[in-house]
């Protein structure tokens, strides 16, 4: 697995816990940010597994 694929299951794990963090303190600040920084890790870790995938088969 890619290093960036990792980081993007990083961010996707991060944003989660950030929008549970803020659903439970009614900021919905928090939640915003979270859910931007867990749709920028998926958005990471599906370019860099595409990259990856394309790189084995050439």
């Amino acid at each position: 697995m890619p290093g960036a694929a990792r980081s993007g299951i990083v961010l996707l794990v991060f944003g989660a816990i950030l929008v549970g963090i803020g659903t439970n303190i009614n900021r919905g600040s928090l939640e915003l940010l979270g859910l931007v920084i867990g749709v920028t890790g998926l958005i990471i870790y599906f370019v860099s597994s595409l990259k990856a995938r394309k790189r084995k088969t050439i």
